[in-house]
């Protein structure tokens, strides 16, 4: 479980550092955390902001993207498990 981060909307509190976010990098970070340890796969992501219908696009890819860079700079990182899905890290931590 990570500790550290609070999502708020359109920000992610990190250590007393406020890191702006889209509503769509907060709503997929959120996922991410509140999957724990457990690794979230894309669909499921999808399948929570954008409902049963999903969306055919590569807009949860470009999230993750973003939110990697952002993070990273705070010493965390996301993780993508081939087949399985995204989890948080500390940097450092396996």
């Amino acid at each position: 479980m990570i500790t550290g981060i609070q999502i708020e909307p359109r920000a992610a509190m990190i250590g007393s550092q406020r890191l702006p976010l889209s509503p769509t990098e907060a709503k997929v970070l959120e996922l991410i955390l509140a999957a724990g340890d457990a690794p979230i796969s894309r669909l499921q992501i999808e399948q929570q902001i954008y409902g049963a219908s999903g969306r055919k696009s590569n807009t949860i890819e470009v999230a993750i993207c973003r939110l990697r860079g952002k993070i990273a700079a705070h010493g965390y990182r996301i993780l993508a498990t081939r087949g399985r899905g995204y989890t948080v890290s500390k940097c450092g931590a396996a």
